[in-house]
């Protein structure tokens, strides 16, 4: 079974207007890097979108993360916040190499919700090694 992998992102008031030409990058390395391994036939689409939004503003309240696994169709569908303030500072600074590594940050806490959901026929374990080898090569990770 080929494993899909699609990042996207959502913000508010340009937070995050810069991410995309990040996260589709890595959505895209990880796509190419794991579409021919096998991790059982539990999951098959890994989607994770990026929240880019303060999370103290009591008039636009960005809600609580999604953390939705669909066992018919193989998908875990993630919603996941961002580090505002990191984010925003790396930004500030021109720091492309922390913006990854914070969009790092927040997809590699799938693999705890993975095993959190208890997913039947996947070996997180597996995919968990391949993702973080693909991201220590590329310097995604910290």
């Amino acid at each position: 079974m080929t494993m899909r992998v699609f990042f996207t992102g959502i913000q508010a008031f340009g937070e995050g207007k810069d991410a995309p030409r990040l996260f589709v990058q890595m959505s895209n390395v990880f796509g190419e890097r794991l579409a021919d391994r096998d991790y059982g036939g539990g999951l098959d689409c890994w989607f994770v979108l990026f929240v880019f939004q303060r999370d103290d503003d009591p008039d636009y309240p960005r809600g609580k993360e999604r953390m939705l696994y669909k066992r018919g169709t193989g998908e875990l569908d993630l919603r996941l916040f961002a580090d505002h303030e990191a984010w925003r500072k790396a930004r500030r600074d021109g720091d492309t190499a922390e913006q990854c590594r914070l969009l790092y940050d927040v997809a590699r806490r799938s693999f705890d919700i993975m095993r959190a959901k208890r997913i039947a026929d996947f070996d997180v374990d597996a995919f968990e090694h391949d993702v973080e080898a693909v991201a220590a090569e590329h310097g995604w990770t910290r």
